[in-house]
């Protein structure tokens, strides 16, 4: 039953690890510089209001398929499902040193793989799916927390905030990243459009960039 719950939140060689050393998932908060991930689905109620609820479902549970597998792959921990967005982390429960590049590589291959997943899916007139992505790294309180009826293994702070507003702020298609992620992987990623944008609980502008992507499709 314990494996069956991490392989929901956990890559697969984590999840070994974990069985193995179960002091890996600690019982205490603890604070760590991570890297986190948002990403939604743009009009996804517009568009889902034309179809069937197996439709709905089948669109959604296809594409988050896809996705997590992706953020498996780099190593990532899947912190929740929001509706048709998606919150993930790097750098925990297993160190990793380059967490920021893990995580951009991997939404790199997200937004590669929805614009695959997009023309499948309007060819059998399902939902057209384009998502934005914000990331940020910064310092979290990560550990098991909730009920205990119900237990979560999750990230808290204002870095988690300013994840999901780089995502609201993000060009359909595109992934927006702040400073702190663009300092730590400035050596191997490349960038375009650097800027200022005002956003909601900061009082002062934020500097983010977006990561170059081939043939960003127009937003529909």
């Amino acid at each position: 039953a314990l494996r069956k719950s991490f392989e929901a939140y956990f890559a697969p060689s984590v999840v070994k690890k974990i069985m193995n050393h179960p002091e890996m998932i600690s019982n205490r908060g603890e604070k760590k510089e991570l890297t986190i991930l948002f990403s939604d689905i743009k009009s996804f109620t517009t568009h889902s209001a034309h179809l069937s609820p197996d439709q709905i479902r089948k669109s959604l549970n296809d594409y988050f398929e896809a996705m997590v597998e992706i953020v498996f792959q780099h190593g990532g921990t899947v912190d929740k499902y929001i509706g048709d967005g998606l919150m993930v982390f790097f750098g925990d429960p297993e160190p990793q040193p380059d967490h920021a590049f893990r995580c951009v590589r991997a939404a790199m291959e997200m937004q590669q793989k929805v614009r695959q997943q997009g023309r499948e899916y309007e060819q059998e007139g399902s939902i057209p799916i384009q998502i934005r992505i914000g990331i940020n790294t910064g310092e979290v309180v990560v550990g098991n927390m909730g009920s205990t009826r119900r237990l979560s293994y999750t990230v808290l702070g204002a870095a988690v905030n300013l994840a999901q507003r780089l995502e609201s702020n993000a060009p359909v298609g595109g992934i927006l990243i702040s400073q702190r992620t663009y300092d730590l992987v400035k050596d191997d990623i490349a960038v375009e459009n650097p800027r200022q944008i005002e956003v909601k609980g900061i009082d002062v502008p934020v500097s983010v960039y977006e990561v170059s992507l081939p043939e960003r499709p127009a937003a529909r």
